[in-house]
């Protein structure tokens, strides 16, 4: 079975994910790994939906196999940043085509 990922992708996405430093209030990011993905602008219905604003909202696909976690922070080729929204983490079949689709927003 073809993986989606073969037709696109376009961008390397490094993925942080925040981790608490024991016995105190910091945070830590910690590279968990980097993906080959595609990324998209969301559409103006979507946008509404999940409460961005026009011109910060973007969905992430990938292969389904990455580990992506709400919350978690995303680094693009070009040095942009991106945020993983509360429950934007799907994972989906288009056909025999597994994926994650991720709905973030550049920070």
């Amino acid at each position: 079975m073809p993986k989606l990922m073969q037709f696109l992708k376009d961008e390397t996405i490094v993925i942080a994910r925040r981790t608490q430093q024991a016995g105190t209030d910091k945070f830590l990011a910690s590279t968990v790994t980097s993906a080959k993905a595609h990324i998209q602008p969301l559409d103006r219905q979507r946008l509404e939906l999940v409460g961005g604003a026009f011109g910060k909202g973007y969905v992430i696909y990938m292969d389904s196999s990455v580990d992506v976690k709400e919350g978690d922070r995303l680094k693009d080729s070009s040095s942009n940043f991106y945020k993983v929204v509360t429950g934007g983490v799907s994972k989906r079949n288009f056909g025999s085509f597994e994926h994650s689709e991720i709905i973030v927003e550049l920070v």
